[in-house]
């Protein structure tokens, strides 16, 4: 996920994050963190199974520029993109 859409989802700009980071190495933040969970946060509220397959190498490749271009992860351009082939 960008930073974009990251900041998107939790209502803040980059602008606003600098402050609050400032704010917080100066000792002045009055805000709260709240619960730390350790490890990555999940991607969907179901269970995950993992599937694989063979392609040539050739269209791996194209999938990494690709996503690379976007800004993504190849998990996340081709979970995009799968998302995008199946009806809602």
């Amino acid at each position: 996920m960008r930073r974009e859409e990251v900041n998107k989802m939790f209502g803040v700009t980059d602008r606003q994050l600098d402050t609050m980071a400032e704010e917080y190495e100066n000792g002045t933040w009055k805000g709260h963190v709240g619960t730390i969970r350790p490890g990555r946060p999940r991607v969907f509220d179901e269970e995950l199974e993992t599937i694989s397959f063979r392609i040539p190498k050739s269209r791996v490749q194209e999938i990494d520029r690709s996503a690379r271009e976007r800004g993504e992860s190849r998990s996340q351009f081709l979970r995009r993109t799968i998302d995008q082939a199946l009806p809602a």
